[in-house]
């Protein structure tokens, strides 16, 4: 087993889940973890993430010192590498010219770059920096700003990166992790996603019995796996709801009827909710607003959905890591970048929440997906927001702007299909944004929205590269928004990564 230590950084869960993509169980850990809880534990490894604090911030995360003396390797990524300086007398320091982005890494010979070239692309994100290492520790990599960006204690098995191998954009990351896993640490692979899927199944059915769950389906992999998970648990006491907010895309009721018909899922219903949405979205123009009224709205049908069936305890969500990092803070160290309406509940939910998902990341999903046989063509759907259109409108959202979205998206993502390229992006979706702009349309002068795409190629949905989409297809696209949907008269397509980017617009 892994223990990995989250300061609070976004990216501390995706560590973990790079460890188990190796094959490897890890763990989840607080700061404030004692060294003989850990010592308890018998870790194999300790890797720290990183963080939005600075060493120097008065509330900064820390560990008991006494961790570095147990003899267990250890590999501090960005904080994590300032931290172990800081504590064991090197120093650390603020510099004016922050580092953020893709960075050449000169590397030195270590078991930790084995198998790397002298010059890997690497991705940093931080302010402070080490300016002179600990007693023992040696300089092992390198960049024009960073003079150390990775050091190594080989005696005591003790490592620090300044950069982050576990995001995609740091091309080597991955052999990075693995030797430090295999080569310094000696792990064991143990970690299978088929025997976790049977330990969902089990542990739903130890927690659940002979209860009732009720749980909104919305065509999405999150949401179908996770109904499935349940399902194979628990039989016809899962009661499936579909809400449909008025805020969908164009179609989606009609095909989430036809994958709950196709799966076999026997308790089903439609609540159709639009116009209560809307009405309460009336001049609401602040995306965490919009996500709280759509939360209560949601829950509150959910109940009065529950209060149909009778007697239902649960309230199943196809909640996965990705929407638990960026709703909520993961420690009380970590910053909150959005809610998500799957977990903000409003006070008096009478149900409790099973998240049968919440430990894995939509690959995962997917593949978990594969294991209980659900169609391919339903696992590669692409991911849709809970709150649906109404955080791709930027601004306050009206029947005629979710008219126009829906038409835009619908666009987008047909030509996306019949050039083939669907499959081969991780996300594609079409915002509307809040301003207008000039345009000529048959001789006359037009005052009209302006309609952003975005596509990215991404893995995991921690991070994440626009995706590289042929012109002459972006061209075609633009052609027909225009042509085809009233009140658009201009296409930008983005071009940003996720950081400093979210996917979503809101």
């Amino acid at each position: 087993m892994v223990a990995v230590i989250n300061f609070g950084g976004q990216y501390a869960h995706l560590i973990a889940r790079r460890v188990r993509e190796l094959g490897v169980k890890s763990e989840l850990l607080v700061p404030e973890t004692s060294a003989q809880k850990i010592k308890d534990l018998s870790p194999d490894a300790i890797i720290f993430s990183g963080s939005p604090h600075s060493v120097f911030d008065k509330n900064a995360p820390r560990v008991d010192k006494n961790i570095y003396d147990l003899n267990i390797p250890i590999l501090g990524i960005c904080y994590g590498q300032q931290l172990i300086s800081y504590q064991l007398d090197g120093l650390v320091t603020t510099h004016e010219s922050k580092q953020f982005g893709k960075e050449i890494l000169k590397t030195e010979n270590s078991v930790l770059f084995e198998n790397l070239s002298k010059r890997e692309t690497v991705w940093f994100s931080h302010g402070d920096q080490v300016d002179k290492i600990p007693s023992g520790f040696n300089v092992i990599g390198s960049t024009k700003n960073a003079k150390i960006a990775a050091i190594e204690n080989k005696t005591k098995k003790i490592y620090g990166i300044q950069f982050h191998p576990e995001v995609t954009h740091t091309f080597s990351g991955q052999k990075i992790i693995s030797n430090f896993l295999f080569k310094i640490s000696n792990c064991k692979k143990d970690w299978d996603l088929k025997k976790q899927k049977d330990e969902i199944v089990k542990s739903l059915k130890q927690k659940i019995k002979s209860q009732k769950v009720i749980m909104a389906i919305s065509g999405g992999v999150d949401s179908l796996v996770a109904a499935t998970l349940l399902k194979e648990a628990i039989g016809k006491n899962l009661y499936l709801t579909f809400i449909d907010t008025g805020l969908m895309r164009k179609g989606e009721v009609s095909e989430v009827e036809t994958i709950v018909n196709k799966v076999g899922f026997t308790n089903f219903r439609i609540s159709k909710s639009g116009a209560r949405f809307l009405f309460a979205l009336k001049g609401v123009t602040d995306p965490e607003e919009k996500r709280k009224i759509i939360s209560k709205h949601y829950f509150a049908i959910f109940e009065e959905e529950a209060q149909k069936i009778k007697n239902v305890t649960f309230l199943g969500q196809g909640t996965i890591y990705p929407d638990r990092i960026e709703s909520a803070q993961p420690t009380k160290h970590a910053d909150k970048i959005k809610s998500h309406h799957n977990l903000t509940l409003p006070k008096g939910l009478k149900l409790q929440i099973i998240e049968p998902l919440a430990e894995f990341y939509k690959d995962e999903v997917r593949k978990i997906g594969t294991i209980l046989k659900i169609n391919p063509e339903f696992l590669a759907r692409h991911p849709f927001p809970g709150p649906g259109l109404a955080i791709r409108i930027l601004g306050e959202v009206t029947e005629e702007r979710l008219s126009i979205i829906r038409e835009v998206d619908y666009i987008f993502i047909s030509e996306l299909k019949s050039s083939g390229l669907y499959n081969k992006v991780g996300q594609a979706l079409a915002a509307l944004l809040p301003v207008k702009s000039v345009g000529v349309m048959g001789d006359a002068r037009t005052y009209s929205y302006i309609i952003s795409l975005r596509s990215v190629d991404t893995q995991d949905f921690m991070t994440a590269d626009w995706s590289k989409i042929p012109n002459v297809v972006l061209e075609k696209i633009s052609s027909r928004i225009v042509n085809e949907v009233r009140g658009v008269n201009r296409v930008l397509y983005d071009i940003t990564q996720k950081p400093p980017a979210t996917i979503e617009y809101e």
